[in-house]
């Protein structure tokens, strides 16, 4: 059974988990950068809804990969400050999730926004 108000308690965790992301990681404050910038261009350019969610799914999709990515440098952080070659694997293994996540986003922003700046510029 779902208790709301022990629900409730756990919206703060949540929201610290946000502020320590953007307060300790340069990559999430540049995603988040880049993500209000795509947004305008998304109003400017006045994007479909389908392609709006796409836009978003982009967006989260890279935020959410950088978060986690960030949770388990720091956790193993935590664990060790030695070179150890399994740390490595799980620290480069993250950043290859970040990575596909914004080539993905990447792709889709080409496919929503080069046709309108290229008929924008002819």
């Amino acid at each position: 059974m779902i208790k709301p108000r022990k629900l409730m308690s756990s919206f703060p965790y949540a929201l610290d988990g946000l502020y320590l992301a953007v307060k300790l990681d340069q990559n999430v404050r540049f995603h988040l950068i880049v993500s209000v910038i795509v947004l305008l261009f998304s109003f400017y350019f006045k994007i479909t809804v389908i392609e709006f969610l796409f836009v978003l799914l982009a967006i989260f999709f890279v935020l959410i990969s950088e978060m986690v990515n960030t949770a388990i440098e720091e956790m193993t952080n935590l664990i060790t400050r030695e070179h150890h070659e399994n740390a490595k694997v799980a620290k480069d293994i993250a950043a290859g999730a970040v990575l596909l996540s914004v080539i993905f986003s990447v792709v889709i922003g080409v496919i929503i926004f080069i046709p309108r700046v290229l008929s924008l510029l002819s």
